[in-house]
């Protein structure tokens, strides 16, 4: 029904006609909305009055949407994610273009492990959002590197990690999330590309100059590089800020373990070892401070111990069965480097370890089968192909011998930067052989004795496990210890790196 309504305007009188509202506009009393309580409570973790003013005003407030989402985030944060997540379903039902209700069910599923859902659950917030999100951008990246890294598929892992990568550059991009640089510079580090990783990382100390963690990952980079000046600056500043940085006290005692400044290096390990024992690849680094002070007992028993924390750490067993060599225990050395190529069947040298250790045994037959496995693998280093000719030429193989000197020769790059004790044995094993002077050695031939000690050294160095420098004894018939105080050159040089040795987040 039309009603009539008289209005003075501009002096005159003038009537307006006005149609009937169908529907009354309800009218709120005074305190009826209560959303900025509720957002007080639920800022202060006061959860118990949360849930009773939730359960109070449910059925008569007029934003029930809030209050389900405020109760469903109270239900993940006391671990109640499948109460959790249909009271957030509730309130997006209620409001389907609310993203922040995207965003915190794709977080419940997250918590819960249904990672594909997640995804979906995000990217479908992507789709909806009118501006761009970091969080939504660092979830989806987190996701996807979560995805490339159960992929069976080779090509599909490397397709989802590139993607994963793009949107963690535009977490970046769009907000300064210490997550996201922490996530991108990983990716880096898998794809080896260490300055890019490193160059993130320094952005991320823009956010947080003294945080050990990223400080840490900073020099265990620069170790990486080789760089172990740049690594001593950045984990000595993590020292400085937190003593009690386990992470940042091991890799700063592999720095002085690589400069052989052994003491140092033990008494770092020693704070490490105070505040957590019970590390595989704190016992490992110790016991080869052990072996550099030619204390073999202590030694192995340190590596035994971070077998038994670890039965399954490839380097411990390696570096081990190194020491067995040194310390003429044979027998422990093939059972142990038996386990360690069980582990890892495609490194060459535990197979040219294998095979000084049977030809010590006097298994010549095995110990040649070692030595050829260890040449056929590619890439071989020189000292694989020195020691395989030595012991050809020791069991009268000597076209052999000849052909895998002529391998050691090739794949040197520069004859002149080998050790001294390689140059030493190649030369005299060339004399032996008689091989033409175009092969001659730059280091002067020495007269020596075919009884004599013949010292050669192993530094292995793996990307995906560091290896702690090691050595490798091949004896004849008559051994002689090298005196300690020899040349220089002829000690042992042990080279710790820190992505195998040093525990990771």
């Amino acid at each position: 029904m039309s009603h009539t309504e008289e209005i003075t305007c501009n002096g005159r009188v003038i009537t307006v006609p006005t149609l009937e509202v169908v529907r009354e506009i309800p009218s709120m009393s005074a305190g009826t909305n209560i959303d900025w309580l509720l957002h007080i409570y639920y800022s202060r973790r006061d959860f118990v009055r949360c849930k009773r003013l939730i359960d109070r005003e449910l059925y008569k407030h007029l934003n029930a949407e809030y209050l389900y989402f405020v109760k469903g985030l109270i239900d993940r944060e006391e671990g109640n994610n499948i109460e959790a997540l249909r009271y957030l379903q509730k309130a997006l039902e209620l409001n389907p273009k609310n993203i922040e209700i995207y965003k915190e069910i794709g977080k419940t599923l997250f918590v819960m492990g249904r990672y594909n859902q997640s995804l979906d659950t995000f990217r479908e917030a992507e789709d909806l959002s009118t501006r761009l999100d970091h969080e939504i951008f660092h979830f989806i990246g987190e996701l996807l590197l979560r995805s490339s890294a159960s992929r069976n598929q080779v090509e599909m892992a490397l397709k989802e990690q590139q993607e994963a990568k793009q949107y963690f550059q535009k977490a970046i991009q769009t907000g300064k999330k210490l997550e996201s640089f922490q996530r991108l510079a990983e990716i880096h580090r898998k794809e080896k590309d260490y300055s890019k990783a490193i160059e993130v990382l320094e952005s991320c100390l823009l956010l947080s100059p003294e945080n050990t963690e990223v400080l840490t990952e900073i020099g265990v980079l620069y170790l990486k590089m080789n760089e172990t000046q740049k690594a001593f600056d950045r984990l000595l500043e993590v020292i400085q800020f937190d003593k009690k940085c386990l992470r940042g006290l091991m890799a700063f005692g592999a720095i002085l373990q690589s400069r052989n400044d052994v003491d140092a290096a033990l008494v770092k390990y020693k704070e490490s070892a105070a505040l957590q024992s019970n590390i595989p690849e704190l016992w490992n680094n110790i016991g080869l401070c052990f072996f550099k002070k030619e204390k073999f007992i202590v030694a192995i028993s340190s590596l035994r111990k971070a077998i038994w924390l670890s039965p399954l750490n490839y380097n411990s067993l390696y570096n081990l069965s190194l020491i067995y060599i040194s310390a003429q225990q044979y027998a422990s050395a093939f059972h142990t480097l038996a386990a360690a190529i069980n582990l890892r069947q495609d490194n060459a040298e535990c197979f040219m370890l294998l095979g000084v250790c049977l030809r010590k045994l006097e298994d010549f037959d095995n110990a040649y089968v070692a030595f050829e496995r260890a040449t056929a693998m590619l890439p071989s280093s020189p000292l694989i192909y020195l020691n395989c000719a030595l012991f050809c030429y020791e069991t009268g193989r000597l076209a052999m011998a000849t052909e895998q000197y002529n391998r050691f020769v090739s794949s040197s790059e520069n004859l002149m930067r080998l050790p001294i004790e390689y140059k030493f044995q190649a030369t005299k094993l060339k004399s032996l052989l008689k091989i033409s002077s175009s092969h001659l050695l730059a280091s002067p031939i020495s007269e020596a004795n075919d009884n004599n000690y013949n010292y050669s050294r192993s530094n292995n160095k793996n990307d995906d496990a560091d290896d702690s420098g090691n050595r490798l004894c091949t004896m004849k018939d008559d051994p002689q210890k090298v005196p300690a105080d020899e040349d220089e050159q002829q000690q042992e040089k042990l080279e710790t790196h820190l992505e195998g040795n040093t525990a990771v987040n």
